[in-house]
């Protein structure tokens, strides 16, 4: 199942000590990051929670943030922020003496400076959330997984898609090129008869050239691995899980065959049909930035 790196998941969930809601957004990265939002007397769930997530997703840029609801009657004590409160002092002095600042602090001061009051929560109650953040977070992240497999689904049927018209075209430029061929060298023994007499020409040699040609303008070689490419990238996108990376490279190396073949044509039908592939590839491409 292919997945996209574009999703959302929220989740909420009640307890004894209040309410957890969580939302987790993702969106396409080269590797997987995050960013972890948390109150602050939760902090230390930071490196559980991103092994939560790990599980689930190899890449993507996460974004997670939990909000927690307190009751009002839990066992949380408010406390004074001392180290908070003495910094304030510190700026409050500054003020006055080096900028000449008339005034001083007061208790109404402190009132409106929202972090000078923390709540303090002991380890062993801590433990006693992690259990709701956990069922929370893993709920978000399977509504975030469906969403991402959801989409997933719809660049894969478009990808396979444009697979199926690049194959198409080449095997029109396919169906092309012996005519091609043939008029090439037609063109090539009419260049050498006009400018040799025509008794001075060898015919065996004149055969031996055009058949060099003939080797520099085939493609066969190239138009066999682009579709072993092709169907790679089939089995890759049925196979699922996290191709991304490698549907990138499938890329690179179709691009290179379809520049290959362009500059062996020597047709303006099978140069402007490997033009219509290349806008193909490129289309693909943009789908493939957003796979897993």
């Amino acid at each position: 199942m292919i997945a996209s790196m574009t999703g959302f998941g929220r989740a909420e969930e009640s307890f004894e000590n209040g309410s957890l809601i969580v939302e987790i957004r993702s969106v396409n990265h080269r590797f997987i990051d995050f960013s972890i939002r948390l109150p602050r007397s939760l902090a230390d769930f930071e490196i559980r929670i991103k092994e939560l997530i790990k599980r689930k997703i190899q890449r993507g840029y996460v974004t997670y943030q939990l909000t927690w609801g307190k009751e009002q009657d839990d066992n949380d004590s408010l406390v004074l922020n001392e180290a908070k409160i003495h910094r304030y002092q510190e700026l409050f002095r500054r003020m006055k003496d080096e900028f000449g600042i008339e005034g001083s602090a007061s208790v109404d001061t402190f009132i409106h400076l929202s972090d000078v009051f923390k709540a303090e929560i002991e380890p062993e109650d801590q433990e006693k959330i992690w259990p709701a953040v956990e069922k929370a977070t893993l709920q978000a992240l399977e509504a975030l997984f469906d969403m991402r497999h959801r989409e997933g689904e719809v660049l894969s049927a478009d990808i396979v898609k444009r697979l199926e018209n690049m194959a198409d075209c080449m095997k029109k430029a396919n169906l092309r090129a012996p005519e091609r061929l043939e008029k090439l060298g037609g063109r090539l023994r009419e260049k050498i008869r006009t400018a040799l007499d025509n008794d001075a020409v060898d015919e065996n040699r004149m055969i031996t050239e055009i058949t060099i040609y003939a080797d520099r303008w085939d493609f066969s070689e190239e138009d066999v691995r682009f579709r072993s490419h092709l169907e790679a990238m089939r089995q890759d996108l049925q196979a699922g899980g996290a191709v991304g990376r490698k549907l990138s490279f499938m890329l690179q190396e179709l691009n290179r065959e379809v520049n290959t073949i362009a500059s062996k044509a020597n047709d303006s039908e099978i140069a402007q049909i490997m033009v219509t592939i290349k806008e193909e590839i490129e289309k693909v491409r943009e789908q493939v930035e957003n796979i897993e």
